[in-house]
């Protein structure tokens, strides 16, 4: 009986022992998943998103549901890539169906007192990140928008509130999968 509860003891400590720590992430800060963010947005946030899996490349693709997809007026959706093989979560940005969308994204916003432009000429991942961190931020501060298009003519974009709320809330769940806010 002895040897029973302490073969049963030496069972239970070695079971309790803790777990070897994950390997130390070693990417872009800015672009880190972790585990508790990652179930948080499997769990909870992507039941909002259209999910694709892309073959070969370890990467799953959520697009948000509510984005409006029209050929008429230019609109940009922001997709979620989720590199789940390196912990990496990325922003990019696609362009609608709009006929005249140019090579280069630009984009010049106007507040009450300032206007400037937001610019996407490099489709970096970091500069992905970047321009649209620049457009979440405009949108959050109420600009309005306009972007030329490739008949060198300025367009309004963003202009529909549910395209705007749409932006945000994507960004929202970008920026709380890879705890950047």
């Amino acid at each position: 009986m002895e040897k029973l509860w302490f073969l049963g003891s030496l069972l239970l400590i070695i079971a309790c022992q803790s777990p070897e720590p994950q390997t130390e992430f070693v990417g872009e800060e800015q672009f880190r998943t972790t585990d508790p963010s990652l179930l948080y947005f499997k769990n909870v946030r992507s039941a909002y998103y259209y999910k694709e899996v892309e073959p070969h490349s370890k990467m799953d693709i959520y697009t948000f549901r509510k984005l409006s997809k029209t050929d008429d007026r230019p609109i940009l959706y922001p997709k979620i890539i989720n590199h789940w093989l390196k912990d990496e979560a990325y922003i990019f940005i696609e362009k609608g169906f709009y006929p005249y969308f140019d090579d280069t994204l630009r984009i010049q916003w106007v507040s009450d007192t300032l206007t400037g432009e937001h610019l996407l000429t490099r489709k970096t991942r970091q500069r992905q990140y970047e321009f649209a961190g620049e457009l979440y931020r405009s949108l959050k501060e109420g600009h309005q928008m306009k972007m030329l298009n490739a008949k060198k003519q300025w367009v309004p974009i963003f202009k529909d509130y549910d395209d705007k709320s749409a932006f945000i809330m994507v960004m929202n769940d970008y920026y709380k999968l890879t705890e950047v806010r």
